[in-house]
């Protein structure tokens, strides 16, 4: 007869109390710390994905859908992007197209300085066959371009793609992409810290139903002989666009939406005496608000880019149009350090 081990059978039996005693006493002390390093491990996987996109992010043009359209961007990324750096949108003018502005603004190189990402988004082409963004122009009356929708899921795939920090994102832009960069501030005041109108006007039924989320800090850089946007508005539609309002009265709608009740003016050195202009600077704050308000006059200033500069042979016509542009200062320099201020 075989002999039963009556030693394995005890020690077995010892094993399982002491399994079960382990399960009850102990086991549940375990579960928050396994939660603990569960949690961290996805947090530092979640870090290295951002850190991961942003540094395989590439500058070029791509595609994008948003509201049924198929719309295009040009995208410039420093070649060090830290995660959760700033962005900047930078939109066209009427006629003009993304690659312009970015050639014509030179935003690209405070960018690369800065470490900041630019986009450029290109408008839609409008019946006359121009490039535009929806603002309300007269002739633009029967479009349903939504550029407002455009331009909020454009910013939110950016912030995504490049892990980008959603509360520095900016906008500014020339002509129509200014015209537009106010319209955003009254209708799409959430996504932004900031926004530059330059040789920006609002329209009349944009000024007069401007209800921001809140109050955002403005930038306006704008020539007082602007033959385009008229720097004291047309209000009975002489141009056809539609009637908008004279620049002291957009700026001061902005001051008084942010409560400010401090003023400076003060005139900037006339650094270059042969442009035929020169710029009377006013800035508006109070103690009681972080926002403030820059106001850049460009006295007998034209429609353009102060401090811009085009190399005749890349665009002739150009170069002939924008040859008289102020050079007192480098506008797109001048923007960044608003937006910085303003981010502080």
């Amino acid at each position: 007869m075989k002999k039963r081990n009556h030693t394995r059978e005890g020690s077995g039996l010892f094993g399982q109390l002491f399994s079960q005693l382990f399960n009850q006493l102990f086991k549940p002390l375990f579960r928050p710390i396994q939660l603990v390093l569960m949690l961290a491990v996805t947090l530092v996987s979640g870090f290295s994905n951002a850190e991961s996109r942003a540094a395989a992010a590439v500058s070029g043009q791509y595609n994008f859908d948003s509201g049924g359209l198929t719309r295009s961007y040009l995208l410039h990324v420093p070649k060090q992007l830290a995660q959760g750096a700033t962005l900047v949108i930078v939109m066209h003018g009427y006629t003009s197209s993304a690659s312009n502005i970015m050639a014509y603004s030179g935003m690209n190189d405070v960018a690369d300085e800065k470490g900041f990402v630019v986009v450029y988004p290109q408008g839609t082409i409008d019946q006359r066959g121009n490039a535009f963004f929806n603002v309300g122009y007269e002739f633009h009356a029967e479009s349903e371009v939504d550029d407002i929708q455009f331009i909020r899921d454009l910013t939110a795939h950016l912030q995504s793609e490049l892990a980008l920090d959603p509360n520095k994102t900016f906008a500014t832009g020339m002509s129509n992409g200014a015209d537009m960069s106010y319209l955003l501030a009254c209708q799409a005041a959430d996504l932004f810290g900031a926004v530059a109108p330059i040789a920006g006007i609002m329209m009349k039924k944009i000024f007069e139903t401007c209800s921001p989320s809140r109050p955002l800090p403005i930038f306006e850089v704008h020539g007082t002989k602007d033959n385009v946007s008229l720097f004291n508005g047309d209000m009975e539609n002489s141009g056809g666009w539609g009637p908008y309002l004279d620049l002291p009265a957009t700026i001061a709608l902005w001051v008084d939406l942010n409560n400010l009740t401090e003023t400076q003016t003060r005139e900037l050195p006339d650094n270059a005496a042969n442009d035929g202009s020169h710029i009377v600077f006013d800035r508006y704050w109070s103690e009681s608000s972080d926002n403030e308000v820059w106001f850049y006059k460009v006295i007998d200033g034209g429609h353009h880019w102060p401090g811009a500069h085009i190399d005749w042979w890349r665009s002739p016509s150009a170069w002939w149009y924008f040859r008289s542009s102020n050079q007192d200062i480098n506008t797109s320099r001048v923007v960044w350090s608003f937006f910085e201020s303003m981010s502080d």
